[in-house]
């Protein structure tokens, strides 16, 4: 009686075994799926970039895509899928204003590398900044000071001097304001 028993909770376990992974099984197989449905709207459309988590899909779409249209894309291989559980958002983005905002990221963050490699303006960051087509790159900085410290001017103006040579350097094209602003957030370069 004892063997049948034991032999009956090993049958159990097997099969209890088998079922947990048949459902990881499953489950991977719907998220190779929603990569492989990104990848596929990825090469049929003009993507920027996309994203998604457990419940959104975030794409941005060049300027010359029709939303309504990947979206319903998305949407019906989704479906096809069994994948249904997502919410999903496509934006139109200028590809101009796009390629302008990751210059200007990229030379940012080398602009503020050189100017950090001096111990006086080691603790100078950036401000996030809107950057826009049509007008001037507004580059913000942050610095330690303060405006009632004596030598604030020439501190701002240092700043200044370092970030025009490195960016004259650089050979960029577009139109800057370099604008600092001191541990209060008040500007100290106007």
């Amino acid at each position: 009686m004892r063997k049948i028993m034991n032999i009956f909770l090993l049958v159990g376990l097997v099969f209890l075994l088998a079922s947990c992974q048949s459902t990881d099984t499953t489950l991977t197989k719907k998220n190779k799926s929603l990569d492989v449905i990104l990848s596929d709207i990825s090469d049929k459309y003009n993507v920027i970039d996309y994203g998604s988590d457990s419940k959104e899909i975030n794409i941005n779409i060049e300027d010359t895509e029709k939303v309504s249209k990947v979206k319903k894309d998305i949407e019906n291989q989704l479906k096809d899928n069994g994948l249904e559980n997502y919410k999903v958002n496509v934006h139109k983005k200028n590809v101009e204003q796009v390629k302008k905002e990751d210059q200007w990221f990229k030379l940012e963050n080398k602009a503020l590398t050189n100017l950090q490699e001096n111990k006086e303006y080691r603790n100078v960051t950036t401000k996030k900044t809107e950057v826009k087509l049509d007008k001037p790159v507004v580059i913000a900085l942050s610095t330690p000071v303060s405006t009632s410290d004596d030598s604030v001017k020439t501190y701002a103006k240092g700043i200044e001097q370092n970030i025009d040579k490195f960016l004259q350097s650089q050979h960029v094209k577009d139109s800057y304001k370099i604008v600092i602003y001191d541990k209060d957030d008040n500007i100290i370069n106007m």
